[in-house]
């Protein structure tokens, strides 16, 4: 039997799946072999601004909601995903640990699975065991409260060549503003 790895989209009418840029800066499917995973990205928002997502172990995650409501205005909607045959797919370093990409310019769905409602869907996984769900403000000790753990992450990516990426910060949290001027002025 191939091996299947899952792809999540807001979209129910796709036969292919088709490469678009990553933030990784790469033409690139994304998939995941876990199917909660993929249900994650379904919701298409502010990415780590609204969100922490962790790896707990090698199957288990944790989503964190950073600010109020945003699991609502993710999830809180229908959405599919897709099973794709995995031999394309691989892990790299700079992926997720349970992020897998292949850079086909288009894969060919195997099967289409809907979910009328994704957060529905997700609690059912918590139920499971598969994910545990953090709803604002209640979150693990070492994420803070003010969120400003993405201080230092949107620097790094900002260096790392993602243009813009320190500004969409401070659009959502202008508050760090002076410390990452702070941060900046280490250099």
């Amino acid at each position: 039997m191939k091996e299947v790895v899952y792809h999540g989209s807001p979209i129910g009418n796709l036969d292919f799946i088709k490469a678009s840029k990553s933030t990784h800066q790469k033409e690139c499917i994304y998939g995941s072999k876990l199917l909660v995973v993929a249900m994650l990205f379904i919701g298409k928002g502010l990415g780590d601004l609204d969100t922490k997502i962790s790896t707990l172990d090698k199957d288990k995650v944790e989503l964190i909601e950073r600010r109020e409501g945003v699991l609502d205005s993710l999830y809180n909607k229908e959405g599919y995903i897709y099973e794709l045959d995995g031999s394309t797919f691989n892990h790299y370093d700079y992926l997720w640990s349970l992020e897998v990409i292949s850079f086909e310019k288009e894969i060919k769905a195997l099967k289409k699975i809907y979910y009328k409602n994704i957060l529905k869907a997700l609690e059912e996984e918590e139920k499971k065991g598969n994910i545990i769900i953090y709803r604002y403000p209640n979150r693990p000790k070492d994420v803070p409260m003010d969120n400003s753990d993405l201080i230092e992450k949107f620097i790094r990516f900002e260096k790392n060549g993602i243009k813009g990426a320190v500004d969409r910060l401070l659009r959502v949290y202008p508050e760090f503003k002076e410390k990452i001027k702070k941060e900046n002025s280490k250099d």
